[in-house]
């Protein structure tokens, strides 16, 4: 009986060391010094930048754990600067995670959290692929009033909500972009997405307008993306999207067609028999 339990012990234990951990990694930077990541690939980790803390993405790639406690967000801004130049985030799968969150502590310390995002870079919320999640993840998401994210270029995608046949509940995918409190500016970037305001600020920068009936906003923002997505709000709520119009980055207007040739004969034509007519005027009254 010793025997058995013993080799049952011994099973337990081999699986136990192959199945894979899916609780992430939390890499905290904080403190004052500027911090910077330059090719570096964070794969199942949790990035927290926080009290008055600068890092600046260059190049490389943020991943959250796919599942587990720590699977939400891949970057998370609180009291604290982030800047995204290029690389890959992604919110974790299963949980649905959200690819940066940009929150701000009330009566804090350090500045409001603040978040810049640039054309090489490219955020993703994570996809849902358990029953207990709502929702596909946001990729990106700003918490409290103080909070701001300047999107200047970039890539976002949200994540997509479980299916019935993986969840047994169908949910619903996330949002490029949410603003719970707080402001989002919005001069570039391609969104494949909604543009999600809870209570907070959402500014456009561009030939842009807003379609109130269609709840889109359509155009073209400043850095020339085409920019052509549902902009949502709680029901009841009638708050539109700020515009900064700048005409400047519109498409250049259609030219008057080109006469044809026969048109232009025939115009021709015309004028030649007013001339002929205002000289034979002139030479009756001599």
């Amino acid at each position: 009986m010793a025997s058995a339990k013993r080799s049952m012990l011994l099973v337990v234990t081999l699986l136990l060391s192959i199945i894979p951990s899916v609780k992430g990694e939390r890499l905290w930077f904080s403190g004052p010094e500027a911090r910077v990541i330059d090719g570096q690939n964070y794969d199942a980790h949790n990035i927290f930048v926080v009290n008055g803390t600068t890092l600046t993405l260059l190049n490389g790639a943020i991943v959250a754990p796919d599942s587990g406690d720590d699977g939400e967000d891949a970057v998370r801004i609180d009291d604290a600067t982030f800047i995204a130049l290029n690389g890959k985030i992604s919110g974790g799968l299963g949980m649905g995670g959200t690819g940066v969150t940009i929150s701000t502590t009330r009566d804090s310390d350090y500045p409001p959290g603040t978040a810049t995002f640039e054309a090489g870079v490219e955020v993703y919320g994570g996809d849902a692929t358990r029953e207990s999640t709502t929702k596909g993840g946001d990729a990106v998401q700003v918490l409290q009033a103080g909070s701001k994210a300047t999107i200047n270029g970039g890539k976002f995608v949200p994540g997509t909500g479980c299916t019935i046949k993986v969840c047994g509940t169908a949910t619903g995918d996330g949002v490029a972009l949410q603003v719970i409190q707080g402001e989002a500016i919005v001069k570039g970037g391609t969104f494949e997405g909604v543009l999600f305001n809870v209570g907070g600020d959402i500014e456009l920068h561009g030939c842009v307008e807003y379609d109130q009936d269609a709840g889109k906003i359509i155009g073209v923002l400043l850095d020339g993306s085409n920019i052509d997505v549902v902009y949502g709000q709680p029901k009841g709520q009638n708050k539109p999207p700020d515009i900064i119009y700048r005409p400047e980055v519109c498409p250049p207007k259609a030219s008057a067609p080109t006469p044809q040739n026969g048109g232009g004969r025939a115009i021709n034509h015309v004028v030649l028999m007013s001339i002929s007519v205002v000289l034979g005027m002139i030479i009756s009254l001599q």
